[in-house]
């Protein structure tokens, strides 16, 4: 026998804790002898072409596959393909996107032989022994969670019961060498104590934990490796306060000053206990991420979500203002009794409360989900294929969907990339309208002048908000300075036509007297090692500027002085420029 799981990921960067899960419990729980288990992990940009020959060239006996809501199109592609040079290859979805209709996909996809439903460790693991033993068909008639084809129909056996104590699926990494570059994922629970009609993990009741002893373990392998990102995939990390806070504080107490954490939170739920623990953590440490979806109450109780909001903005302002935590809120737009005036609404609620990124997204009809099964009642119309979209529905029509798409792209280019902090506070001040109004102008300006057909380049962004602004209130060198200053605070270098450069004598002389001077050295690099001027110049930029922008910034973009001034950045911190303004005489500072 020879063994091929796979999936193909949304991008090259993601991993599939899945598949390292099933691999681990299978090889530290079954004999093994005589299977040969290959786990491959391509991705939905690879060529469909070059993966069919891949897997063509393994000539495996079986192939078990990861299916989800973003790669199945491809896989169905890939699979019907397979099955026209390959006949005897048994194929085995597994996943999310087919453990709600086992029988339809089974019926649907004549190229599939079983699937997979529900959790797939334990059936996995008995199935391959099975099969090793029995043979296929055996296998499958006698294994729990798997449904497969007879020559009868479909036949679908009982479910596996869900492992517990979970503690008993080992930690799914041997090595990290193959991660490199890439997201890696790790659970410690499994299940949603909430029953959001829109969510998938709504299907499945109670909430399992490992142990904290054994997550604990598990973290130390991560913060031993030094890896950049672990990313929870518990559906609410901080549902049970006696698992979340020993595990936040075992961060804090073992932290590498590397790895950077990432959960999924509900915000609602942070008491005083929490921000005791959080307000000892380094910056960096962790990032939340907050699903608001939406502050509609009638929208929130037709979803089985009601939050309180006034609650959720009060504790996501305290987040924001210790600093050091990035936060992340979501949107849905298209879900009942929201219309489009109503979601702006609710988009300007909750991009007062100044978290570091805004998701919006559309509502998807996942199968298996309770909302799926009020179609009629709120006239939803949605795409049929993956990712099965919203279309419209009673209460928001496909253009004012389409509208919202076009913010959407907008929010990913000006606000979540970060690269435009200052200039966009400035213009929206200055505008003082809503911020929905914001990016609605915005975006009719781009649809007006074709922007949206065609690809856009980093630089070009700064040009296009430039030209808008200039379109509401002509030509302004303080803007300017404002889209310079954001420019290089993003990392990025070059001098470009949009920018004003002061010239001040002797200027490339006096950076390097700067940087031989031991006071001015103390004062900005005291924990760097010795460098040459040279070599710390690498890791430098020196701007002038025609106004005093720090001072503009720190008035909260009121007070407005005309005066030459000299920025440095420090780019030797990964995510954000530091930024001093220098004394052009002495190379004193405000930071």
């Amino acid at each position: 026998m020879k063994i091929l799981l796979m999936s193909l990921n949304s991008k090259y960067i993601h991993s599939n804790l899945a598949i390292a899960s099933l691999k681990k419990y299978y090889l530290s729980s079954q004999d093994n002898t005589g299977i040969m288990l290959i786990t491959k992990e391509y991705t939905i940009n690879n060529e469909m072409d070059e993966v069919l020959r891949d897997i063509v060239k393994g000539d495996y006996t079986h192939i078990f596959v990861s299916v989800y809501i973003w790669n199945v199109s491809e896989l169905n592609i890939l699979f019907s393909n397979f099955r026209k040079i390959n006949q005897t290859c048994k194929i085995i979805f597994g996943g999310p996107e087919v453990s709600y209709n086992p029988e339809d996909q089974l019926t649907s996809k004549t190229y599939l032989d079983a699937v997979i439903y529900g959790e797939g460790e334990k059936t996995f693991s008995e199935l391959l022994l099975k099969i090793q033993k029995q043979g296929f068909e055996s296998a499958c008639a006698t294994t729990l969670g798997v449904a497969y084809k007879t020559k009868e129909g479909v036949k679908i056996n009982p479910p596996m019961p869900l492992i517990n104590p979970l503690d008993q699926i080992p930690f799914p990494y041997d090595a990290l060498n193959q991660f490199e570059n890439k997201i890696i994922y790790y659970e410690s629970s499994r299940g949603c104590p909430y029953s959001c009609s829109y969510c998938l993990s709504s299907a499945s009741e109670g909430v399992r934990y490992l142990s904290i002893e054994r997550v604990k373990a598990d973290l130390k392998f991560f913060l031993g490796a030094s890896v950049p990102q672990v990313k929870f995939v518990d559906r609410t990390f901080n549902a049970h306060k006696k698992h979340a806070l020993p595990i936040l504080q075992f961060l804090i107490e073992n932290d590498n000053g590397i790895t950077n954490f990432h959960f999924e939170i509900t915000a609602t739920l942070l008491d005083e206990a929490y921000f005791d623990v959080l307000k000892q953590a380094r910056p960096g440490l962790f990032q939340f991420e907050v699903g608001i979806q939406t502050t509609h109450q009638p929208t929130m109780h037709s979803i089985h979500r009601p939050i309180a909001f006034d609650k959720l903005k009060a504790n996501c302002l305290k987040l924001i203002e210790m600093g050091g935590i990035h936060l992340h809120v979501d949107l849905i737009a298209g879900l009942p009794y929201e219309d489009f005036e109503r979601f702006l609404q609710s988009f300007d609620e909750v991009f007062d409360i100044g978290a570091h990124q805004l998701q919006l997204g559309f509502l998807k009809f996942i199968k298996g989900t309770k909302l799926a099964e009020t179609k009629a009642l709120h006239g939803y119309t949605h795409f049929e294929e993956p990712p099965y979209e919203v279309l419209y529905n009673r209460y928001i029509s496909f253009n004012d969907l389409s509208r919202l798409k076009d913010v959407e792209r907008l929010v990913e280019y000006y606000f979540n990339s970060g690269k435009f902090k200052h200039a966009l506070k400035f213009f929206m001040k200055r505008q003082n309208v809503r911020p929905s109004y914001f990016f609605l102008g915005f975006a009719d300006y781009f649809e007006a002048h074709s922007y949206f057909s065609s690809a856009i380049g980093t630089y070009r962004l700064y040009e296009l908000l430039y030209a808008y602004y200039v379109s509401l209130f002509g030509e302004d060198d303080l803007f300017r300075d404002l889209l310079k200053v954001d420019y290089y605070g993003a990392h990025l270098k070059g001098q470009k036509p949009l920018f004003n450069y002061v010239e001040l004598p002797n200027f490339n002389n006096k950076r390097f007297d700067w940087l031989k001077d031991e006071a001015f050295i103390r004062k900005y690099f005291n924990s760097e090692p010795l460098q040459s001027p040279k070599e710390r110049l690498k890791k430098l930029e020196f701007i002038t500027l025609n106004y005093d922008i720090i001072a503009l910034i720190k008035s909260g973009y009121t007070e407005i002085k005309a005066e030459t001034t000299v920025i440095m950045f420090d780019y030797h911190t990964h995510d954000s420029a530091k930024m001093f303004k220098i004394d052009w005489e002495v190379g004193g500072h405000h930071e």
